[in-house]
């Protein structure tokens, strides 16, 4: 293990500022070990783990899910999960030693000394209390004066608009990015000397992202305060850490300033790691496959794992994918591999024809899977369009990606296609295999059961889209008897083996599984219908780099397989550059550019689609985008403009 680093040099792109000499560090982490019972037995969470973070320095914590990041985090604030206990070492902060505090001492120590913003602002907040009065309490918790003055000073200083506004909202008025805010305003309330980042940017879009990154480093500065950061996340770890600590099973196995870990790295794992994430402003001539090695290889390794090294009854983690391997394009026919780029483009030209004129007929066979023409989607009478006269079509075997900031209608667009709303207006159908068009305006409840079988939705968050009380094999047999009439364990198992996990996890708890495996269930449950669409909302947020690749490459493993389509949604530019053949970028409830995503992504572009690639953060960057406000400084216009190729641009003029 390398040593910590606890020298304050100036470091480019992080939260610190040039110090000549090193102050006291704000907090001290010495030879850190915890572990928590699993049965008679105690498992090693976080093992001799050590590390200073001085005034005004960022620390980033990365690693995979079970590395034991957060764990060591949320210690800064004397807290650890039930069962949990520290074997080892000591953690403190402001000179305090945080587990030798009394209850008094360590709720002052929340919130006043150390301040966490956790990964869900929305979770955080509490929904049926407005935000003013949140402000409120979280001043006068520690005896600070709540005034309304204070609350709107609170406001303003995390660059809220209209903030005599703003505080009579409830959360759910707000946007991501707001909550986000108020959340980061409730934490520096009591002016605190550190703040703890769990995963902070994780549901937001990259516009949104480089605003609160801004706001976080300026904060960090202007208070002096030390900053923990935990995230999957290495372009945003890049951008705001002066120092980076690589965990791996409960280990800190590098630790290095920012710049030299990514231009030199020295572990193999933190290698691997590197190897293993998608970047968005990648040299698109270089050869990538999702299919090369990670699908057997990310299979074979998790199952191993579990075998192994899995505690009873406790979270197994999902390496993932094998080491180096990188994400790419897609084949789009299993018997005749071919490149992405020439798919994509003869599809997309298709497409636009079809568009031009959306009565042509077409063969179930070779057409679109799902066509819209002038689709209009809102959610009550009065309110403005989500979806505002979209059109766009889904080929057979084609990953469609729809991206654009929260708020853009790309998940009320995945919502109306379930049938969860319906939609108000325009042509929205389905080309099933048989043969038959069936009408998508209509909600699921008036679909028929062959159409609701067709059409299945993965959700973001497999946490709660399945039942903590019932086990895998019971959420996987439900649909598998709607729609097959058989739910046997012989084919729950069957299915599991499809997803890459074995047989025996049908007995197990969601809790008992890590984030990519139980986003492998959800895979494992939409497939259970036999569909010919799979809707993927924002499926891998919440999932650390490696397992990511390893769920993304089993998507598009399964697509090509069974020849599924697939609607991909995503703020994850990186992510979509690697898995869709199209895509589609929604601002404001309409489409303002579609095209093969190489086209997409090498130009020319729409302002908005090249606000999005330019806000997006590659790992090893060390400056922040400048996104301004983030208004618009164009207007749509008359027409699109053709590039060749099936990429198309909404015409547009400056403002």
């Amino acid at each position: 293990m390398n040593e910590p680093l606890t020298t304050a040099g100036t470091t480019a792109g992080g939260a610190g500022r040039p110090v000549d000499v090193a102050p006291d560090p704000v907090v001290r982490v010495d030879d850190l070990s915890i572990s928590y019972a699993a049965g008679r037995r105690e498992v090693p969470v976080v093992r001799g783990v050590s590390f200073d973070v001085a005034a005004g320095r960022a620390l980033g914590l990365v690693g995979e899910s079970g590395s034991g990041k957060s764990t060591v985090a949320r210690t800064l604030l004397a807290h650890l999960r039930r069962g949990s206990r520290v074997v080892s070492g000591s953690v403190r902060v402001a000179g305090d030693d945080v587990f030798a505090l009394d209850e008094r001492a360590r709720r002052a120590l929340r919130g006043g000394t150390a301040a966490l913003v956790a990964q869900n602002a929305g979770q955080a907040l509490t929904p049926s209390m407005r935000v003013g009065r949140q402000l409120r309490e979280a001043l006068e918790s520690h005896g600070l004066p709540g005034g309304d003055d204070r609350v709107l000073e609170l406001v303003r200083h995390v660059r809220l608009p209209d903030p005599e506004t703003i505080v009579r909202r409830y959360p759910h008025q707000l946007s991501g990015g707001q909550q986000q805010r108020v959340a980061i305003a409730m934490a520096i309330a009591a002016r605190p000397k550190l703040l703890v980042l769990d995963e902070p940017t994780t549901a937001l879009d990259v516009v949104t992202q480089s605003a609160v990154l801004e706001l976080i480093r300026d904060l960090a500065v202007e208070l002096g305060m030390a900053i923990v950061l935990v995230s999957h996340d290495l372009g945003v770890v890049s951008t705001m850490a002066d120092e980076i600590a690589v965990m791996r099973e409960g280990r800190v196995v590098e630790h290095a300033p920012t710049a030299s870990l990514f231009a030199d790295p020295q572990h193999e794992y933190t290698r691997e790691l590197l190897a293993s994430i998608p970047r968005v402003h990648a040299d698109a001539s270089a050869p990538r496959s999702v299919h090369d090695t990670a699908t057997s290889r990310g299979v074979q390794h998790e199952t191993r794992r579990e075998a192994d090294d899995a505690p009873a009854g406790g979270a197994a983690q999902e390496p993932g994918t094998a080491p180096g391997t990188a994400l790419g394009e897609v084949v789009t026919d299993v018997t005749a591999p071919r490149s992405v780029h020439g798919t994509a483009t003869s599809r997309g030209v298709q497409h636009e024809t079809r568009r031009d004129d959306p009565a042509a007929p077409a063969a179930p066979a070779t057409g679109p899977v799902v066509t819209a023409s002038d689709l209009v989607v809102r959610y009550g009478r009065g309110l403005p369009a989500a979806v505002d006269g979209v059109s766009f079509s889904i080929g057979r075997r084609e990953t469609l990606a729809v991206v654009g900031e929260s708020g853009s209608g790309k998940s009320t667009l995945a919502t109306a296609l379930a049938g969860l709303i319906p939609a108000e207006s325009g042509r929205f159908a389905f080309h099933g295999a048989d043969g038959v068009e069936s009408d998508l305006t209509r909600p699921v409840a008036g679909r028929t059961a062959t159409l609701r079988r067709s059409i299945q939705l993965i959700f973001q968050n497999a946490d709660t889209s399945l039942n903590p009380r019932r086990t895998v094999g019971a959420a996987i047999a439900r649909p598998l008897k709607l729609f097959t009439g058989e739910s046997s364990p012989e084919r729950v198992a069957e299915l599991l083996v499809e997803v890459g996990l074995p047989p025996e996890f049908a007995s197990r708890l969601p809790a008992q599984l890590s984030g990519g495996q139980r986003q492998r269930v959800g895979i494992a449950r939409a497939l259970a219908a036999g569909p010919e669409l799979i809707i993927a909302d924002e499926i891998t947020t919440a999932l650390d780099v490696r397992v990511q690749a390893g769920v993304l490459d089993l998507l598009a493993g399964l697509r090509d397989e069974k020849g599924l389509s697939c609607l991909f949604i995503s703020h994850d530019l990186a992510v979509v550059r690697g898995v869709a053949d199209r895509v589609a970028v929604m601002t404001g409830g309409r489409i303002v550019e579609v095209g093969p995503t190489e086209r997409v992504f090498q130009g020319p572009n729409h302002p908005y689609t090249r606000t999005l690639l330019d806000a997006t953060l590659d790992p090893g960057t060390t400056e922040l985008p400048d996104v301004g406000d983030a208004r618009p400084r164009w207007r749509d216009a008359d027409g699109w403009d053709d590039h060749g190729g099936g990429h198309h641009v909404k015409r547009w003029e400056a403002m």
